[in-house]
């Protein structure tokens, strides 16, 4: 028989990786699976229990269905879940014996009112909190069988969790701006480059330590993940200025053939790049790999600068 973990691979892919989502989902509770029973541990001990839409465009006005069918963890098969009032129990199998009357008049409607992006659950409402943290609509559901196009997505929210990753996200920010703040001129030069800021001012001057290093750490605190991951890549850095340098000093000519790299004053062909990609990230993705075209072209790049 195929294990939890496989059914819920085989429908939702890799389990939700909170690091990769945005500022939108701070404070997003995932529930642990608890390796023995294969059932969600859910927080406890509050009075309310809080779930915010994900979608940060959406301002309320949110009708969600009363209805779903989820995987059922205890039994590892999809089955239905229905939240009516006054009954005790989500599964439709535990339903079966209600009169139609009775469905009718006790059918609960799920609501984010307009203007309001958030609903409560009482902790004395066992039953709605339970279907809301079954549902494939909650992203933080490690059961939910995604729903492609799925418009009205929301997860668990935990204020004080929010206000730990907004305080480790501004540290972190911090952190790299004083990285950025820290760096050798010529090193902050390089990696600026690599990251795309410019070089040369509006009068085609190129820029001082203080203009570049202002520029370098707005960059690092608005982008510190992309800015701490590459900071650390030397060698990919080293390499995308020799690749600049080159075809700045004229060593490459990019104009001979279109498409093609060429060394300069008739020089041998270098490579031809796929339309639409740039020059600059071909050549600097061509002498990072280990081919002997790659090896070859690295080689002779720190023969010419050197």
């Amino acid at each position: 028989m195929a294990t939890l973990q496989a059914v819920q691979y085989s429908m939702n892919g890799e389990p939700l990786q909170k690091q990769k989502l945005g500022k939108d989902y701070s404070g997003l509770v995932t529930y642990p699976v608890n390796e023995k029973t294969g059932e969600a541990v859910y927080p406890t001990g509050k009075e309310w229990y809080i779930f915010k839409l994900a979608n940060s465009n959406k301002q309320g006005g949110v009708r969600l269905s009363n209805i779903d069918d989820v995987l059922n963890p205890k039994t590892k098969r999809v089955e239905r879940i229905r939240i009516l009032s006054g009954v005790d129990s989500v599964w439709l199998k535990d339903q079966k014996d209600l009169p139609r009357e009775y469905e009718r008049t006790n059918w609960m409607e799920l609501r984010f009112y307009r203007g309001n992006k958030v609903l409560r659950v009482s902790k004395n409402n066992p039953t709605l909190l339970e279907y809301m943290r079954l549902s494939n609509n909650n992203i933080g559901n490690p059961f939910r069988i995604v729903e492609k196009g799925s418009r009205h997505q929301f997860f668990e929210y935990d204020s004080s969790m929010a206000e730990k990753e907004q305080f480790e996200r501004e540290e972190f920010e911090l952190d790299m701006a004083l990285l950025a703040k820290g760096a050798k001129p010529q090193e902050m030069r390089k990696h600026a480059a690599f990251l795309g800021i410019r070089l040369v001012n509006d009068m085609g001057e190129p820029k001082s330590d203080d203009g570049m290093r202002r520029e370098y750490v707005i960059y690092a605190k608005r982008n510190p993940e992309y800015f701490g991951k590459t900071i650390k890549n030397t060698l990919l850095i080293e390499v995308s200025w020799m690749v600049r340098k080159g075809i700045a000093d004229g060593f490459i000519e990019i104009g001979r053939e279109p498409q093609k790299a060429f060394w300069a004053q008739g020089g041998g062909y270098i490579g031809t790049y796929p339309q639409g990609e740039n020059v600059h990230e071909y050549l600097t993705n061509l002498a990072m790999t280990n081919s002997e075209e790659g090896i070859q072209f690295k080689e002779n790049l720190k023969k010419v600068l050197t």
